[in-house]
């Protein structure tokens, strides 16, 4: 089948409007369809394409070894890279195959062209040389393959695509049915696909969601109290699942968003922060055995309540700055570091405590030289920054504000970072060029600016509370609620500076899936589960399930009940009988009644064998052979046997009565 007039053409001038080769796209589009207008053509014989078709295998093979070493460098994945461009570039090097068949005379490429097993059996018996094939719609599916390997994603790329697949299905459209219902069924076709592309879009994004978090919690680990590694200079987007991690219970006067910390870092080396002589030490609970004091307050502080789950009893807690107290933790041991992680040991895997805090809150270690310290490669365009802003002269309070003010005037929120010339810090592209980042760029930035300026700073990670869910009542924080800022040493305590734009978690929220909802219930479920099972409150499932106790006992009652004491047919109560058991008529169960009323009686649990030892009753030892057999074996005694453990009892019992008699 030979594709419509100008089919081609249109097809290549797509290809490189999508890739960027428009300039090449348009003389090789030109080219293509001038052979219509021409009448002159080239006698190719079979051999002529087999030529053509391994020069365009050559320049595949060649372009490949070029882009493979060329894209990319030593420290990053350029193979991926190398093989897209490569197919983006097909149809520029296939087309002196196509070019190739609409200017022979035979309209037509021979099979044997593509395949060398052809070409020998061909040889061996022309007569069963395979026909030739016509390339043009192959072409045309190619063109539009290297075009989407573009990635634009736009709605451009999309009609484009529908425009050329309708002129395409237009000459071979049935003729039983009018235009004017073909081309509304085609637009209706063209909607659809957009939208259930769409949906295969969010319910892949959900699939590989639901994957990562399994083999996440497969391999989970907590926040690292020592490391944190950032994603400072890193290509690419930022993702984060949409997982439940935490729940605060709902109180008066929460201010969010509101910050959970899990660690801060002191030391910075590009792109990651490092605690410093953070040792942990253990601390001792209080006599109830859930509360740990980080020092003795006498006036109140707030209060937050915050239910988290532990990774086999382990963790690292979730606190406000500025705790002093954490009230209602079980677990075993709680150790605490000078930089204000809080990990502990052995506890349950669902945890609820209650954490109180204060602005001037111990949970923080004094500051120190390296608080102040800024990283050599780093110190040029801080020190330019922290001159620019005048903060030498300053009170710290002061310092503070304005660098609160400098980013929130002068930065934006991203979730993207592009290429960076090679020469910049990522930190120097930061200040000088974008101008935008994710929160690891702001926290960073204002921690080694607030240093610049003889402020003392630290650099925090954990989890912004800014969402209220109204299935469960209460705020949640979900893994993509994953935060840094900044925290800085003014007027004798340490205050959380939080520069990054408040618009990230919108940003954040605009990445979620549409599935979102049926797993915030399905986390609820889990989440009232685990506190029934690790017996967390006293409300919820955990208060109705224990009533289900109750006709769990009556039944049992009424099972055992109906066991000891049954009715008859008639209604009168019966007995309980058991079934005899093997040997119970045995006769010398009669010697042993005869023995224990001569006070030479059997003992608990003693075997036969030994009790007649221990009487000295040896004559006894046939009898008790042809008992045991009697009594155990399954074979049983026969008729003869069974006669004889009769007469062999009965002669005993006689001859130890007239014994007993006579004496």
């Amino acid at each position: 089948m030979t594709p419509p007039p100008l089919l081609l053409g249109a097809a290549l001038l797509f290809w490189g409007w999508q890739i960027g080769f428009l300039l090449i796209a348009l003389p090789l589009a030109v080219l293509i369809e001038a052979a219509r207008a021409l009448t002159w053509r080239l006698e190719l014989s079979g051999t002529d394409f087999h030529r053509v078709t391994d020069l365009s295998t050559l320049l595949i093979v060649v372009s490949g070894v070029y882009l493979f070493s060329t894209t990319g460098t030593a420290r990053s994945a350029g193979g991926p890279r190398a093989m897209t461009l490569l197919f983006q570039w097909l149809p520029l090097l296939l087309f002196p195959l196509i070019a190739s068949q609409v200017y022979s005379t035979v309209g037509r490429v021979p099979l044997t062209a593509f395949f060398w097993g052809l070409r020998r059996q061909a040889a061996r018996d022309p007569a069963a040389q395979p026909g030739p094939v016509d390339l043009g719609y192959l072409y045309f599916a190619l063109c539009i393959l290297s075009a989407s390997a573009a990635n634009r994603r736009t709605l451009d790329f999309y009609a484009g695509l529908c425009a050329l697949a309708g002129w395409a299905l237009w000459s071979c459209r049935s003729r039983r049915f009018s235009p004017l219902w073909w081309a509304p069924l085609l637009a209706v076709a063209a909607i659809v696909g957009y939208g259930g592309h769409i949906v295969l879009h969010r319910l892949q994004q959900a699939v590989e969601q639901t994957a990562f978090e399994y083999i996440f919690s497969l391999i989970h680990r907590d926040a690292d109290p020592f490391r944190a590694a950032t994603a400072l200079g890193h290509l690419g987007s930022l993702k984060f699942s949409d997982r439940t991690v935490l729940r605060v219970e709902p109180r008066d006067g929460l201010r969010v968003p509101f910050l959970l910390r899990e660690a801060s870092y002191d030391v910075y080396n590009s792109p990651a922060w490092v605690a410093s002589d953070a040792t942990f030490t253990a601390l001792q609970p209080e006599a109830d055995g859930e509360t740990w004091k980080f020092a003795s307050r006498q006036s109140p502080g707030e209060r937050v309540t915050v239910s988290a789950y532990l990774n086999r009893g382990r963790g690292v807690l979730a606190l406000p700055g500025g705790a002093f107290e954490i009230d209602r933790l079980a677990v075993v041991s709680v150790r605490r570091n000078r930089l204000g992680a809080v990990t502990v040991e052995e506890g349950l895997g669902l945890v609820t405590y209650t954490a109180l805090f204060a602005p001037d809150g111990p949970l923080d270690g004094p500051a120190i030289d390296a608080d102040l310290r800024v990283p050599p490669q780093e110190a040029p365009v801080i020190s330019r920054i922290a001159s620019e802003l005048n903060l030498g002269a300053l009170s710290p309070s002061e310092k503070l504000k304005i660098v609160e003010a400098y980013f929130r005037q002068n930065f934006r929120y991203s979730v993207w970072k592009g290429e960076r010339a090679r020469r910049q810090t990522a930190l120097e592209e930061f200040f000088l060029q974008s101008r935008s980042g994710h929160c690891e760029y702001f926290a960073t930035a204002t921690a080694l600016l607030l240093r610049a300026a003889g402020v003392p700073a630290r650099y925090a990670v954990g989890f912004s509370v800014q969402e209220w869910s109204r299935l469960e009542q209460r705020w949640i924080v979900r893994a993509r609620h994953a935060h840094s800022w900044a925290l800085a040493y003014v007027d004798g305590a340490w205050r959380d500076v939080d520069t990054t734009p408040s618009i990230w978690a919108d940003a954040e929220r605009d990445e979620a899936s549409i599935l979102e909802p049926l797993r915030d219930l399905w986390s609820w479920g889990g989440f009232l589960f685990s506190r029934w099972r690790w017996s967390e409150g006293q409300s919820g499932v955990g208060e109705y399930a224990a009533w289900l106790l109750i006709p769990l006992v009556l039944l049992l009652v009424w099972r055992l009940y109906s066991r000891r004491v049954g009715r008859g047919a008639r209604g009168t109560p019966e007995s309980l009988t058991l079934a005899p058991r093997p040997g119970h008529d045995s006769e010398f169960y009669l010697i042993e009644r005869r023995l224990d009323a001569a006070g030479r009686g059997r003992r608990p649990s003693e075997p036969a064998s030994t009790w007649i030892e221990r009487i000295h009753a040896t004559e006894l030892r046939p009898i008790v052979a042809l008992h045991y057999r009697y009594r155990f074996d399954p074979a049983g005694l026969d008729a003869p046997e069974r006669a004889a453990l009769r007469t062999s009892a009965e002669a005993w019992l006689s001859g130890h009565h007239v014994h007993t008699a006579a004496r």
